[in-house]
């Protein structure tokens, strides 16, 4: 399953062009989608940075409502560890989930981080998440 291109390994996501960090996290079509469930649900119209130290920096400053701000700031991490979970079960595991599988998996790590991170907050994304 591990390909080979001249420039390096393509993404074990959507195998269609050579794997970076940026392409992974940022710009993969099959990341993309994970990143597009979450805009839809905040309501939020975005322009992905061509960095990850990019997409930081001004995600930051964005932010959700004041209310949603201390669960808005770890959506990219969650995001990136259910990308990095998966690619590397594809990787290593030969395990291929859905894309529906990895949305709903990214939505759960986010309802677990809130609340391991005692966000006071987490009854309102429970609100937000059952209006799915």
């Amino acid at each position: 399953m591990y390909v080979v291109q001249r420039n390096g390994p393509r993404c074990f996501l959507c195998n269609e062009t050579r794997e970076t960090n940026n392409h992974l996290f940022l710009h993969c079509k099959f990341t993309t989608q994970v990143w597009n469930l979450f805009f839809r649900l905040t309501k939020t119209t975005w322009t992905m940075p061509e960095h990850t130290a990019d997409l930081m920096s001004c995600w930051i400053r964005r932010g959700g409502s004041k209310s949603q701000k201390k669960w808005w700031r770890i959506i990219p991490s969650c995001i990136w560890w259910t990308i990095w979970k998966e690619r590397n079960g594809r990787c290593f595991e030969d395990k291929i989930r859905s894309i529906h599988d990895v949305k709903w998996k990214c939505l759960e790590t986010l309802f677990f981080w809130c609340k391991q991170n005692c966000i006071e907050e987490v009854e309102e994304l429970v609100d937000f998440l059952g209006t799915l």
